[in-house]
C-alpha cells in the first residue's frame, strides 16, 4: 500500500544561538516529523550554495525528507534568526533577504493527501506567489495552515490568503487575538469560518493548558497539556502541528487527532532540540 503523501512548503534555516548554531524552520520541523511518521514528505523550500544550506540538505536526508523540490540560490544566502538571551526572555531577528524568501515552486504538483504551510513564507512577493500558485494548483482534500506571527513579518494580505484555502487552521490563543484583530473581524471561531469558505477546523493552542479544537459546526473539544518534564520547547508547535494533521488526514476521529497532536508535542518538549532522531 503506497505511503500517504504531504508536500510542505515554507522556510528552512538556521537558528544561531550565542554558543550553537540549529538546522530549524516551522516547515522543516513538520516535514521532519511526517516523515518520520510514515509520510512521504515533500519539501518546498530554497537553500543558498553556502556551507549552511549542504548542512541543511543533510538534515533533510537524514531524517527521510524527499528533496526533489529543494531549489538553490547562487545568489541569497540560506536563511538564517539570531537568537540572544536576557535572563530567561529571548528575542530573535530573522535575517533577510534569504533564500526561503525567493522560492520559485515546481510547475507541477504531485498527488498529495495534504498540502502544510506556514505564514512566515510569505513575508516575500517572491515565495508568496509561488505559495498562493501552489495552493491554487493542489488537489489536497487537506490543507494546514500553521500561523507564526513573527513581527515585523506580520502580513494582513498573507493571512487572508493563507485562510482563504485552508481547511484545517492551527494557531496559538495569542495568535487567535492578534489575527482577528489584523483582519478586522470577532475574535470568534465563527468569524475564522466566515473568512475561511473551506474552512473545517479551528486548533487553537495554549501551551501547558492544552489545545481545543473547533469544527464549522459549532462543536468543540477540548484537551489538557501534556504532562511532562519540560527540557525544551523549541518545535514543539510544530511537532503538535504534525500530529494533527497525520491523524486527520489518516481518518481518525477529531478526538483521537487532537490526543495524538498532544503526545507528539510533549514528547517532543522532553527532549532537547525539535527534529525527531535520524531515520
Amino acid at each position: 500500500m503506497p505511503r500517504p503523501t504531504a508536500v510542505v512548503f515554507g522556510e528552512a534555516l538556521i537558528d544561531v544561538y550565542p554558543d550553537n548554531r540549529v538546522v530549524a524552520g516551522a516547515p522543516l520541523h513538520v516535514a521532519a516529523h511526517l516523515a518520520a511518521g510514515g509520510w512521504d514528505t515533500r519539501f518546498v523550500t530554497r537553500l543558498g550554495t553556502d556551507p549552511e544550506g549542504g548542512r541543511i540538505r543533510a538534515t533533510l536526508e537524514g531524517q527521510d525528507v524527499d528533496l526533489s523540490m529543494v531549489e538553490t540560490d547562487t545568489e541569497l544566502p540560506t536563511g538564517e534568526v539570531t537568537i540572544t538571551f536576557d535572563g530567561p526572555e529571548h528575542s530573535f531577528v530573522i535575517h533577510r533577504p534569504a533564500a526561503w524568501d525567493a522560492i520559485e515552486g515546481p510547475e507541477e504538483l504531485p498527488v498529495h493527501d495534504v498540502f502544510c504551510y506556514g505564514s512566515l513564507a510569505g513575508r516575500d512577493v517572491r515565495s508568496r506567489a509561488a505559495l498562493r500558485r501552489l495552493l491554487d494548483l493542489s488537489g489536497a482534500p487537506l490543507k494546514a495552515f500553521d500561523v507564526n506571527l513573527r513581527p515585523p513579518d506580520v502580513l494582513p494580505e498573507v493571512l487572508r490568503m493563507g485562510l482563504r484555502r485552508a481547511t484545517l487552521l492551527k494557531l496559538s490563543g495569542e495568535e487567535f487575538d492578534d489575527v482577528a484583530r489584523l483582519l478586522g473581524m470577532a475574535p470568534e471561531p465563527a468569524a475564522y469560518f466566515d473568512a475561511g469558505p473551506e474552512l473545517r477546523w479551528v486548533c487553537v493552542t495554549m501551551g501547558a493548558d492544552g489545545a481545543r479544537l473547533v469544527r464549522r459546526a459549532g462543536d468543540e473539544l477540548s484537551i489538557g497539556g501534556p504532562e511532562v518534564e519540560v527540557v525544551d520547547t523549541v518545535g514543539a508547535g510544530d511537532v503538535f502541528t504534525a500530529g494533527l494533521v497525520g491523524a486527520l488526514a489518516s481518518g481518525a476521529t477529531d478526538e483521537e487527532a487532537l490526543r495524538s497532536a498532544r503526545d507528539s508535542a510533549g514528547a517532543i518538549l522532553a527532549q532537547q532540540g525539535g527534529l525527531p532522531p535520524p531515520s
